[in-house]
């Protein structure tokens, strides 16, 4: 104890002479006001993408927020059309064979790329789409799934899950799972890898644990992007990324709002949408991503931890100045090649 005294004392004294004031309040830490410059530790590729996009609106972000249904579906359906048209450029630059069906009731779009490996014909990558539990619906949903595909040259499906707020929680979680079942008819579980981005890998995570839960064969691996596995204003990063993250931005105004419109009647911190308070025994191999700017940074160190714990095999990746899911906006740049290469390496080495 004397030496824990002394060490304690030794640090406030440097605190002290470095010119920082220390805070009255324990619990709380008063962040610097001076501005933080676009990271220079970065591919010059990287650096000129990320001079291009806008600091993120924070007053924005925190007005014009959807008070109905209808309102939420007139500002969903204006982005989704945007997307479904990114989606289809991307389809033919790629030139994967795209096919629209329903698997268990659930609308899914099979992706064939233009070269399957030989070895991975009868493997599958099953895709998750992100898009805050509401965006990205129609062909849409099949953006990543496109560019995995094709990455790995191996066979996907896309799962077009029901969103919020006509369907808020556990709605698309237990789209996934009736999907999974229906997959298990034809197939093995070893045969498939599952994930996605933001939502789409928080919801494959659900999925997983559902899956354990009911004792249901899981996926050989999962791939877990950014995901935000904790509904409630927790983690370091909700309060150090904001502003810097300039895909999310905060994780009030609009963020919290389209939360609020996935958890519906649940709890925020209910493992039924916050997957961090539930198990992760028996969990596959897992691959995970997020960005020293990554309002979900602290989401995905602590998911990586959890699995760690409950003896997982699961491998994080962090990369210098990106923000939310800028792997996927920032496409061609050496981060994202390398970045899809290395998810190539995972998904092929845990199906062959």
């Amino acid at each position: 104890m004397k030496i824990r005294s002394i060490v304690l004392s030794l640090l406030a004294s440097s605190v002290l002479a470095s010119g920082v004031m220390a805070n009255e309040d324990k619990n709380n830490l008063s962040l610097s006001t001076n501005p933080v410059p676009l990271s220079t530790a970065v591919s010059s590729e990287f650096y000129e993408f990320s001079k291009t996009i806008p600091a993120p609106d924070l007053t924005a972000l925190e007005k014009n927020i959807p008070a109905t249904n209808a309102e939420w579906r007139k500002m969903i359906e204006a982005r989704d059309q945007v997307a479904i048209e990114r989606a289809a450029k991307l389809a033919n630059d790629l030139e994967v064979k795209i096919e629209k069906g329903t698997v268990a009731g659930v609308g899914v779009y099979w992706i064939t790329p233009k070269t399957v490996a030989p070895e991975l014909e009868d493997k599958l990558f099953v895709a998750v789409q992100g898009g805050a539990y509401m965006l990205n619906s129609g062909l849409a949903s099949a953006t990543e799934a496109m560019l995995i595909a094709t990455q790995t040259q191996i066979p996907a499906l896309a799962i077009d899950y029901r969103k919020a707020p006509e369907f808020p929680a556990p709605a698309a979680r237990n789209d996934i799972i009736n999907v999974w079942k229906e997959l298990l008819k034809t197939r093995n579980a070893d045969t498939m890898v599952m994930g996605g981005t933001s939502a789409g890998g928080s919801l494959s995570v659900l999925a997983t644990q559902e899956m354990n839960s009911q004792r249901i064969a899981t996926p050989s691996a999962l791939y877990v992007g950014t995901p935000g596995v904790d509904m409630t204003m927790t983690g370091d990063s909700r309060f150090i990324n904001e502003g810097l993250d300039h895909i999310l931005g905060s994780w009030r105004g609009m963020s919290s709002a389209m939360v609020d419109a996935y958890v519906g009647e649940l709890e925020l911190n209910d493992p039924v949408v916050s997957p961090i308070y539930g198990s992760f025994d028996n969990f596959p191999a897992v691959y995970l991503i997020t960005g020293t700017r990554d309002l979900l940074l602290s989401d995905t160190v602590r998911l990586h931890r959890e699995l760690k714990r409950a003896g997982a095999d699961a491998e994080l990746n962090v990369y210098e100045g990106q923000s939310h899911a800028d792997y996927i906006v920032a496409l061609g740049t050496p981060e994202s090649n390398e970045h899809y290469g290395e998810l190539s390496e995972f998904i092929r080495n845990s199906l062959l």
